[in-house]
């Protein structure tokens, strides 16, 4: 009785420590994406490609954040790498989702990816309520990703990366 006893210990405590691992983040982004932006038009984010691409992903409360890490981006790699968005829109009941789109025309000239359904950022390992910055390697590996608003730190850690990214050779 003695030994099934501490084998249901053990096994309590295995559990425990195994429920307590985070679940790994992916290492990769999805070889193919494709979904419609706020022009209903048909956007395809698609590995290999031949540059080192900055997927920015949000919701509602996380697309605050993007505006500053845009125009970091933007300011220091202007044509050296491609840029994308992504939107978790993911649970809009289908008869909100015109209006989602207008308000997407209205704020946002640049095409924005439409995650209707969550799966694309689920896939990315993305986290609600903050901005989801990744980049993205030419083979589609996620090489670095910052959550959260562009601080200063975050800023340098994620230029590290991208510089790095940059520097490697090109494989065809």
């Amino acid at each position: 009785m003695k030994s099934i006893i501490t084998l249901f210990v053990f096994c309590l405590f295995a559990g425990a420590v195994i429920a307590a691992e985070p679940l790994a983040m992916p290492t990769n982004a999805p070889a193919r994406i494709e979904l419609r932006d706020q022009y209903d038009a048909v956007q395809i984010l698609a590995f290999p490609t031949t540059n080192i691409t900055v997927l920015t992903i949000a919701d509602k409360r996380g697309a605050e954040q993007i505006a500053d890490w845009i125009a970091l981006l933007k300011s220091r790699y202007a044509g050296r790498i491609e840029i994308r968005g992504l939107a978790d829109v993911g649970g809009a009941p289908e008869f909100v989702q015109g209006k989602i789109r207008r308000k997407f025309q209205e704020s946002h000239k640049y095409p924005v990816m439409l995650d209707w359904k969550g799966n694309v950022c689920a896939q990315l390992g993305y986290a609600k309520n903050v901005a989801n910055v990744l980049i993205l390697g030419r083979n589609g590996t996620i090489l670095g990703r910052s959550t959260g608003p562009a601080t200063e730190r975050a800023c340098a850690d994620f230029n590290v990366i991208l510089e790095k990214a940059l520097a490697a050779p090109a494989r065809p």
